[in-house]
């Protein structure tokens, strides 16, 4: 990825989890490209990257900006991209009214009393895998990666001897969704992951519709759901976004709960400091989102010129507005190299911002507290194993593949 003018910076695919020197240190390279170079252009995947906490807030909030990838200027482009050209229903890719629409029916039912009300039986899924995990245990394999599957499968009220079958849809639905590289028998394979959960997820809403029977779940909760005008979701609708959340609210919440729980063993006395005053886990887990999210940035599409710092960038354009540089930025918050659980005040852009904040940093925020208040009070003298960890190559993401604990 290189400006004409700056021959020295990164290029292509360099600024992903895919390059080695970017995957150990990220934050090293971020911080020198947000201190000397306002917009970043690669004119292979006609992309412009922003990296300062100003102009990722403008992007993040500018409501022209689109997020359809239908928008973008050429096919071959999406292609290289990676981009699934089939037509999606959930709201990850609409714009405008049919957007509004979508966000509005999944509030009413992805809302914070349902949530709250999951809180203990998350709380029992967690200590359901610590119970299982051995003296050293791998967190990531054993602990992060089952837990949101787990909890999102419960949470949408899918038949618990199902639940098995799930995990492998999902695992092989995430294998390929959110990898653009994925060979040809991953995406295959992933395919029909998709497929099976879309299947079995429209098969339970057309029982439920048929019996009217309607158990306190999420996916009631979007059958339910209306706007003031009386819309609702369709059957495809409530599938789409059963798939999103199984997909992306998966992976990310895995990952956030692998580097948080990395950073607290790793840096000073932070898990100690959470032993000793539990209060302080809601301000450790929103420090922890900050320090090291899981998503690298988030991309809006141009729908007429933009001019950005002097910059023109044409119509059809992405515009790849990078979180993790913005939340390491001395504007957004002091010290923003330092992971410190007492910060009075945790400022970041970790779950994007405007009309597509993320609408599942509720949930992913009550798991990773969840977690924490398990471990601290069952694991006072949890410390790292004597063994390596090393970074998913997943581009785009930032997470780990595994990283040992000792419970005592």
């Amino acid at each position: 990825m290189m400006d004409s003018n700056s021959p020295d910076l990164p290029r292509g695919l360099e600024l992903t989890s895919l390059s080695p020197t970017f995957r150990d240190d990220p934050f090293s390279v971020l911080n020198g490209l947000r201190d000397s170079v306002a917009v970043l252009e690669d004119g292979q995947l006609r992309d412009h990257v922003v990296f300062r906490a100003d102009l990722v807030q403008k992007v993040l909030t500018d409501q022209t900006l689109l997020v359809d990838p239908r928008a973008l200027a050429q096919t071959s482009t999406r292609i290289m991209r990676g981009e699934d050209m089939s037509v999606e229903t959930s709201m990850l890719h609409a714009d405008g009214a049919r957007h509004k629409r979508l966000r509005t029916l999944m509030l009413k039912a992805f809302n914070n009393r349902r949530l709250e009300a999951f809180r203990e039986r998350a709380r029992e899924i967690c200590n359901e895998l610590l119970d299982a995990a051995g003296a050293e245990f791998d967190f990531v394999q054993q602990i992060a990666r089952p837990m949101p599957t787990k909890v999102i499968i419960e949470l949408l009220g899918v038949d618990r001897s199902l639940g098995e079958e799930f995990k492998v849809w999902s695992d092989q639905a995430i294998a390929f969704k959110l990898n653009p590289l994925a060979d040809e028998e991953t995406r295959t394979i992933g395919a029909e992951g998709l497929a099976a959960i879309d299947r079995t997820v429209a098969d339970e809403v057309n029982r439920r519709l048929s019996s009217g029977d309607r158990p306190d779940d999420l996916i009631s909760g979007m059958m339910d759901a209306q706007t003031s005008t009386g819309e609702t979701f369709s059957v495809a609708e409530i599938s789409q976004h059963a798939q999103l959340l199984l997909i992306a609210g998966n992976q990310t919440t895995t990952d956030l709960m692998g580097t948080m729980v990395k950073s607290l063993m790793e840096q000073g006395t932070s898990y100690a400091d959470l032993v000793r005053d539990p209060a302080l886990i809601p301000s450790a887990v929103e420090e922890a989102i900050r320090f090291e999210p899981p998503i690298f940035g988030t991309e809006r599409i141009t729908q007429e010129e933009v001019v950005i710092e002097g910059v023109s960038i044409p119509k059809g354009h992405v515009i790849t507005a990078l979180l993790t540089a913005a939340n390491r930025d001395p504007k957004m918050v002091e010290r923003p190299d330092e992971f410190d659980i007492h910060r009075s005040q945790i400022k970041h852009v970790s779950f994007g911002g405007g009309a597509h904040r993320c609408i599942g940093a509720p949930l992913a925020k009550l798991e990773c507290e969840v977690l924490l208040q398990e471990m601290v009070r069952r694991f006072p003298a949890m410390k790292r194993a004597d063994r390596a960890y090393a970074y998913d190559p997943n581009p785009g993401f930032r997470g780990l593949e595994f990283y040992w604990l000792c419970k005592n």
